[in-house]
């Protein structure tokens, strides 16, 4: 019998054990994905038709996660835009909790889900002059999350039917009855624990779906092995329905039209779930990311919808066709680990064009063919988060900057950048405009800006 040599042996051993860790490495399994492109829906994208994004009034307000649609789109109204010349002035300034999820503007009021202590809170202040008007609070333990990152809720507040919808950063899903005199008490109506109910695990950087009314049912993404997708009936709190057993990551739900069927896409943490509107699962696209680090919301487009993340992964375009009595996703492209990855912030859609972080590059992509503008530098602008205001985009920075840029496709136009007002390097939170009037946060402040002409 031949024998191998000792050396030989333990080299063997060495370069074997070697591959598999490397094999686990991100960076290394990345190398293995390629683009695709499927001609046929290519062509037909190249010629399809696709309708203007909605446009909401002022009186709509900004009653959820990334405004009335969804979509990142201010509702109309008054913007200043010569900001070099008359930069945004601060109209208040009140201390906050921490935490990095985003504001809900309905009716004067301005809602902010935070952690004071070791109490989460619903703070609602007057709009116009940043008073409280009440506030809600409750305990919570953050011991299995991220220490690093611990600090609050990461959800938005939504806000319907007089009442309001928050999920903190463990789970817990309340409903909340504002009072109905000025200096009354709010009541909670009832509440879920998800990770609890739903056999889910709380992420390691924090529960983050912000809560998705649809019809008479409010949806959220639990991510456990009873649930990826749930609904619930706004009104008694009653589970209607649960699909899936994606675990979650740190997206959050939007509802969208196809062929007059209505459907509800949520990105759990390894793909994208198709569901309909009754609760069943239609179509599931995997799109399996490091740490589950799926955190953008899906962009629909018509009969389309744009996933990206980070964490080299990339970003893909699926059409939603019907067939029979369900729905498949069609992939018109799909990039791997390039074009778009959306870290903590979603892309918005303007006139064919999708406007996003690449990561930490400010990019202009064409949504039909799936390619960079390469004549649109967004320069020295860093990462951050965006919303779309009529024809500009409203640029607020991590380091706190706040940019206004010409939201055109041909090429980059900074029209200014000026200091918003914050502090620290993880301003997060999305900004929101309503009736010419800026709101930010960070992990201490909430300030109001006017951009009022």
């Amino acid at each position: 019998m031949r024998r191998f040599p000792i050396r030989a042996v333990l080299l063997l051993a060495v370069v074997g054990v070697s591959a598999l860790i490397l094999a686990k490495l991100p960076w290394v399994r990345s190398l293995f994905r390629r683009d695709a492109e499927n001609p046929a829906e290519m062509a037909q994208l190249v010629s399809a038709k696709l309708a203007p994004a909605p446009v909401a009034d002022t009186a709509t307000g900004w009653p959820q996660w990334r405004g009335p649609h969804r979509d990142g789109r201010a509702p109309a109204g008054p913007l200043r835009t010569d900001w070099d010349k008359r930069p945004p002035k601060q109209l208040w300034s009140v201390p906050g909790g921490k935490g990095f999820g985003s504001f809900a503007v309905v009716g004067g009021r301005l809602y902010v889900h935070d952690r004071v202590g070791g109490d989460e809170r619903l703070l609602c202040l007057d709009a116009g002059t940043g008073k409280t008007a009440w506030e809600y609070r409750y305990p919570v333990e953050y011991a299995k999350m991220d220490k690093n990152f611990a600090n609050g809720p990461r959800a938005t507040p939504t806000v319907a039917r007089g009442r309001v919808y928050v999920v903190g950063g463990t789970g817990l899903f309340l409903c909340v009855q504002p009072p109905d005199d000025p200096g009354g008490t709010p009541k909670e109506l009832w509440r879920h624990d998800l990770p609890a109910e739903f056999d889910a695990e709380v992420p390691q950087w924090g529960v983050a779906c912000s809560p998705l009314v649809e019809g008479d049912a409010v949806v959220v993404q639990p991510g456990g092995a009873k649930g990826s997708v749930a609904a619930f009936d706004a009104t008694t709190g009653q589970l209607r329905w649960a699909a899936g057993t994606n675990p979650a990551g740190y997206s959050s739900p939007v509802a969208a039209t196809v062929s007059g069927r209505r459907l509800v896409y949520a990105l759990a943490g390894d793909a994208l779930l198709c569901v309909s509107a009754d609760g069943k699962l239609l179509a599931t696209y995997p799109f399996k990311t490091d740490f589950k680090g799926n955190i953008a919301t899906p962009v629909v487009v018509d009969d389309y919808v744009f996933i990206s993340a980070a964490y080299n992964h990339g970003c893909a375009l699926l059409r939603a066709v019907p067939a029979g009595d369900g729905v498949r996703l069609e992939e018109v492209y799909s990039r791997a680990n390039k074009l778009m990855r959306n870290h903590h912030s979603t892309c918005v859609y303007k006139d064919g064009f999708l406007y996003g972080y690449d990561d930490e590059r400010l990019k202009c992509v064409n949504l039909r063919t799936g390619r960079e503008n390469a004549d649109w530098d967004s320069g020295g602008l860093k990462k951050g988060s965006l919303i779309l205001a009529d024809r500009h985009l409203i640029v607020l920075t991590e380091s706190g900057d706040l940019a206004l840029v010409d939201a055109k496709s041909d090429d980059f136009d900074l029209v200014a950048k000026v200091p918003s007002g914050l502090d620290g390097a993880k301003n997060w939170a999305l900004p929101v405009l309503v009736d010419g009037r800026l709101y930010l946060r960070d992990d201490s402040t909430v300030l109001c800006l006017d951009v009022r002409p």
